[in-house]
């Protein structure tokens, strides 16, 4: 099992360097996506997975298109994700759906490792939820492996994070994170998934204080495909008066202890630090028992700017240049920066 899996795994690995190499001139819309993505710098460190593991699924799809004619069928994918209790994240719901916004996925997955923080009132996912539950991750594993195998592209927001929970590796994706980028940004700084929404959608698809729902996720980095697909929008996003002072009005928080739950996170902020109503949104940690993030939501860059100045601590800047501070919680020490 091990050695057929290390077999796809560099069947994958060749066929996405032969398919960089080949000329642009041919590329059908779908496939100059999928160069988009695995051509970007981040590819490389986001998509190579460590699927040695016999629970991982390794797509055989490089065995069997070694003239890297990549499909153009599309599945758009996005997971729900909680802490369990090693510190890693674990599949909970998984929504998928095809071209046609079809949904032909979702599911409620019962992990194999305790919860012990379920971030509810991000994931919109219940305890009550979880224990109805009766598929497991090897059953989600089957009902893709039939797109996989005929070389489907997968689409995604940050596909990287649902794959790892899903712990499938394959290779052919396009990662709506890495296609579009900002206007004189680096490649580091990627777009959410709500603001590329507004700049080329033109609608929110996360709203403050909403959780968030797999299925509408997956059908928005669709849309967004689709939209360079069949519209020719311009992967460099504009950004509007609105988008700006949205991005503005939030703080990021970082390098969060998986140890330090995202209510306990909550509770902490709201009592230590920021007094009147806030939205949090976690996102999953880059890897396996790492570290998380979150955002903090005001209700204006004014607010958002006071509380980050009512922060006693010393300032300094992150890689990118923005202003940041240590915050000491209650059981851990985390950073905060601005967002712009």
């Amino acid at each position: 099992m091990e050695n057929l899996q290390a077999m796809h795994r560099q069947a994958n690995r060749l066929m996405i360097e032969k398919f960089k190499k080949e000329s642009l001139v041919n590329d059908t819309p779908e496939q100059r996506l999928v160069r988009l993505t695995v051509e970007h710098p981040q590819y490389n460190v986001d998509f190579s997975f460590h699927s040695y593991s016999k629970d991982w699924f390794v797509s055989d799809v490089g065995m069997k298109m070694s003239n890297v004619m990549i499909s153009n069928q599309m599945v758009a994918l996005d997971c729900e994700m909680v802490l369990c209790e090693d510190g890693t994240e674990g599949v909970v719901r998984v929504g998928a759906v095809d071209r046609n916004l079809k949904v032909i996925l979702d599911e409620f997955v019962k992990p194999h490792k305790p919860v012990v923080d379920y971030r509810t009132t991000i994931t919109g996912v219940t305890a009550e939820d979880v224990n109805k539950a009766t598929l497991s991750l090897v059953d989600i594993q089957e009902k893709l492996r039939p797109f996989l195998s005929s070389g489907t592209i997968l689409v995604g927001h940050s596909l990287n994070h649902d794959l790892e929970v899903l712990k499938i590796d394959h290779p052919i994706v396009i990662d709506t994170s890495l296609v579009f980028k900002y206007p004189n940004s680096t490649k580091r700084r990627r777009p959410s998934l709500n603001t590329l929404c507004m700049s080329v959608l033109g609608y929110e698809v996360q709203k403050p204080g909403v959780s968030h729902h797999c299925v509408h996720d997956a059908a928005a980095a669709m849309k967004l495909a689709l939209a360079v697909i069949d519209k020719r929008v311009d992967t460099t996003i504009t950004l509007t008066k609105e988008m700006v002072e949205a991005e503005k009005s939030r703080l990021f928080l970082h390098r969060i202890p998986h140890y330090l739950s995202s209510e306990e996170l909550k509770i902490d902020l709201s009592l230590k630090f920021f007094p009147k109503k806030i939205a949090v949104d976690v996102k999953p940690a880059k890897t396996q028992g790492g570290n998380y993030c979150a955002i903090v939501i005001f209700g204006s860059s004014v607010e958002a700017n006071q509380a980050f100045e009512n922060i006693n601590g010393y300032q300094e800047t992150d890689s990118s240049g923005l202003p940041q501070k240590l915050l000491s919680c209650s059981r851990a020490t985390i950073y905060i920066r601005k967002m712009a």
